[in-house]
């Protein structure tokens, strides 16, 4: 109970500073931040600055989906949202919360189109990619992420990208376990390109 009236007692004596700050982010009102995260990003620029960049690239692909797949991305972001609350205000490296968003931004944006040519898609995998637009999208990005990596990573890539055409083929994978197969993928490039 005394923890729950220090911290209230703390966050409304900062509330002010956050308040009068001109630093604002796009994909909220600063004027409105109610949470712990959301002030670490009205405070800081850098973090404010890729919060917004974040917010354009998910608006972007949001609105390039058909409604079918837009509720999938919605539901992923508020997912993603969920676990940035938790994780931002532990992080204690350095870079730590641009990192978070980075691999967000490097998901989402830009949107892409699939890495090979759909009109010649002859395998059930590639098949599914093509009827998608959000795994054309997600192959496009993982393709491009993965570009600046393959002298390094042929190997691995072909071992996933086997790893892939047995997942996506099973019938309980759908498009939002593809779309996850995927994000993990371009995760694995990101983390691999900032630790290389």
């Amino acid at each position: 109970m005394k923890v729950n009236n220090i911290y209230r007692n703390i966050m409304l004596a900062i509330i002010p500073i956050f308040m009068n700050s001109s630093l604002a982010a796009a994909s909220f009102d600063c004027r409105n931040a109610s949470i712990v995260v959301e002030y670490m990003i009205c405070e800081n620029q850098e973090l404010s600055r890729a919060d917004e960049q974040m917010a354009r690239a998910y608006y972007q692909l949001l609105n390039i989906l058909p409604r079918s797949e837009q509720s999938l991305l919605k539901e992923g972001q508020r997912e993603w949202l969920k676990e940035r609350n938790l994780e931002l205000p532990h992080c204690t490296l350095p870079g730590c919360e641009i990192n978070f968003y980075e691999l967000r931004i490097q998901q989402l944006d830009p949107v892409e189109q699939v890495s090979f040519n759909c009109g010649k898609a002859s395998t059930p995998v590639e098949k599914k990619v093509c009827h998608s637009r959000l795994l054309q999208h997600a192959d496009g990005r993982m393709a491009k992420v993965y570009k600046p990596l393959r002298h390094e990573l042929k190997q691995d890539q072909h071992q996933w990208l086997i790893e892939r055409n047995e997942r996506l083929s099973q019938s309980y994978c759908d498009t939002s376990c593809a779309w996850q197969f995927y994000k993990d993928r371009i995760e694995f490039f990101v983390r691999y390109g900032v630790n290389d």
